[in-house]
């Protein structure tokens, strides 16, 4: 993919600079200012939830969490060790809150609890569809980019946004369910 990324970036680069010569050097810093400015206001977000995620795992809700998951994520992901299923819980209420970047790092360390041989487990691609289609009740990296882009309701996307989650999420759970089987207890 880096190659395609690459490819794609010289050749445009290479057609501007026939087309707008002048044009070349704009187009690439008022990109970048646009994109560090992005970033920086996404930062704000992701420092805000990944110091709320942090104070709840000191004050045990994240144990907490993982009571309220526990029926859950056994059906989900069968018979799993508790540090995972901590770990599970904290990715799922990470997406729930729409901030998926702050739910990598639980999913990565659950993979790590999980895994052990080099072929993907049941549970291990149960989390992965989990965590790529994750139903988010408030899209809170998505809002925040449209509010940095200037939205006039950066909200409007809530419904649709919760719609489209919801079926993807059943879609990839069936899907996972239909190649892997049920989940063994």
């Amino acid at each position: 993919m880096n190659i395609v990324w690459t490819v794609v970036t010289v050749l445009s680069l290479a057609v501007l600079t026939f087309t707008n010569p002048q044009g070349v050097l704009t187009v690439c810093l008022d990109s970048s200012a646009q994109a560090l400015t992005t970033a920086l206001g996404l930062c704000g977000v992701y420092c805000l939830w990944l110091g709320i995620f942090e104070v709840a795992d000191r004050c045990k809700l994240v144990e907490g969490l993982s009571r309220l998951f526990t029926r859950l994520n056994r059906w989900l992901y069968g018979n799993i060790e508790k540090a995972a299923s901590d770990y599970i819980s904290l990715n799922l209420a990470s997406n729930l809150l729409g901030v998926g970047n702050a739910a990598t790092p639980s999913a990565i360390s659950a993979i790590q609890v999980m895994e052990h041989e080099e072929q993907l487990s049941r549970s291990g691609a149960m989390l992965f569809v989990i965590n790529a289609t994750s139903v988010q009740l408030i899209p809170t990296t998505v809002i925040g980019l449209r509010a940095s882009m200037g939205s006039a309701n950066p909200s409007d996307i809530l419904l649709p946004n919760l719609l489209s989650t919801i079926v993807t999420s059943v879609v990839g759970v069936a899907l996972v369910f239909m190649a892997y089987g049920r989940p063994k207890s």
